[in-house]
């Protein structure tokens, strides 16, 4: 009897051999849909960077008629979403018995989230078998699916281990430790490889020290049309209107979280001093008790705490509706795999702050003309960069036009089509010259082995 992974795997063959990858689907189809297994720690409305990049993805590959069954942590139960092709499936309920024990243990954590989503997978591939895994490479979820047989794809982001830098002690290192090695054994193991920025293809090839053969494709993630909209109609604040600035991200220091709001201390008191009324600093994405835990170790004055205005992590709606009330965002990250929220502010016709540490920011900024960038990740040199950018009025309509004009390009339909080139690829089922390689990696397909704990 042939193995159920296997049967996928032919199936996928025939169903690509059909499939027209550079258009959208129209009509009746004329073969079986593609079934891809996305794996994601988290998916809408869990308002976070990870979830919505994961949504793109899912609902990229949809518009060209893929069925996407995305697998994630963050919920038990099984959901249909806002499109017919994707479903969405919890995982948390896998965490029993052993493997809820092993969630309290550092590193073992990721072993059992891993063996929850493989457990979760196999049963949907018995329901309806899947051609396809992808999956993001952040503290592997797909480490036990990478032998499956099914032709493996994970899109890189940031690896785990530079959120978990701030961490201390033997128990952070440890768990940091192991999912760094899970992560590259799911890279190594890939059929190919997807990074989401150019800057950031090179720090992963680096990162997980790639060898020449691999497939390692840049495809960029696309806006949500919802956010490409809002920025099309709303009006940019007049400008005798106080400044309002915004902050989206969480607390770490890759994000330049507490840079960020030093250098607000400094435009506050450079606001104060002019006679201007005090600016104001939207911030979004902290989780709740964190603004409250760190000020305190800041040094803010009091007249900066009273501009601060913390909103937590926002839904994509509630987002839009903040970030159109200000000027422009402050995103001084030191590191970003993309820059969402660099691409967040285009969209919306809102001026960037960004960072010349971010080799993404750098080449996002020079490119596109949407902001500005502060020389370095400290509060001297975001203050100057934000005060020179707001004071200059022609230039934040210069960068607000040019946001407009290039979101026009990224959409989920091309983020689909390149997404679906880089399947094609994965499964060989074209040519491919790879630089430095003898030869094109042959594909490997070995049943998984169904006895797992």
């Amino acid at each position: 009897m042939q193995p159920v992974w296997e049967s996928g795997v032919s199936a996928f063959m025939t169903q690509m051999q059909y499939t027209d990858l550079s258009r959208p689907v129209e009509g009746q189809e004329e073969r079986p849909p593609l079934e891809v297994a996305l794996l994601t720690w988290e998916y809408p409305p869990i308002p976070t960077a990870k979830g919505r990049a994961a949504c793109e993805v899912a609902h990229g590959l949809a518009a060209h008629g893929v069925n996407v069954r995305v697998f994630t942590m963050d919920r038990d139960d099984t959901v249909r979403t806002d499109h017919s092709r994707i479903e969405v499936i919890g995982c948390a309920n896998r965490i029993t018995g052993l493997r809820r024990l092993m969630r309290k243990l550092p590193g073992l954590d990721h072993l059992a989230a891993a063996a929850a989503f493989r457990e979760r997978v196999h049963e949907e591939h018995e329901r309806r078998p899947f051609d396809l895994i992808e999956t993001t490479n952040s503290a592997a979820p797909a480490a036990m699916l990478a032998d499956s047989g099914l032709p493996f794809v994970v899109r890189a982001s940031a690896p785990y281990a530079l959120d978990a830098v701030e961490a201390t002690g033997f128990s952070n290192r440890l768990r940091s430790y192991i999912a760094m090695g899970l992560e590259a054994r799911s890279v190594e193991k890939s059929d190919a490889l997807i990074s989401n920025s150019r800057a950031h293809a090179g720090a992963i090839k680096d990162w997980y020290d790639l060898k020449p053969g691999n497939i390692h494709m840049v495809t960029p993630l696309s806006v949500d049309p919802e956010i490409r909209k809002a920025g099309a109609s709303a009006p940019y604040p007049p400008a005798h209107a106080r400044l309002r600035l915004a902050y989206v991200g969480d607390d770490s220091a890759r994000k330049g979280f507490a840079e960020t709001l030093q250098a607000f201390d400094q435009i506050v008191d450079h606001a104060r001093r002019a006679g201007e009324p005090l600016p104001e600093l939207h911030m979004i994405g902290i989780e709740p008790g964190v603004l409250e835990r760190r000020l305190p170790k800041l040094g803010l004055n009091a007249d900066t705490r009273g501009q601060l205005f913390d909103y937590g992590r926002l839904i994509d709606s509630s987002m839009i509706h903040v970030l159109a009330r200000c000027h422009g965002v402050l995103a001084p990250s030191r590191y970003q795999s993309f820059g969402a929220v660099y691409h967040e502010a285009a969209a919306l016709g809102r001026p960037l702050v960004a960072c010349a540490e971010d080799a993404t920011a750098t080449d996002f900024v020079r490119r596109h003309g949407t902001g500005i960038l502060a020389d370095t990740c400290s509060a001297d040199d975001i203050a100057a960069a934000t005060i020179e950018l707001f004071s200059d009025r022609e230039r934040l309509m210069e960068c607000r036009r040019a946001g407009l004009e290039h979101a026009q390009a990224w959409t989920r339909e091309s983020l689909g089509a390149k997404t679906l080139q880089v399947y094609r690829r994965a499964m060989h089922l074209q040519p491919i010259e790879i630089p430095g390689a003898r030869q094109a990696a042959t594909p490997r397909h070995t049943p998984l082995n169904k006895h797992h704990a």
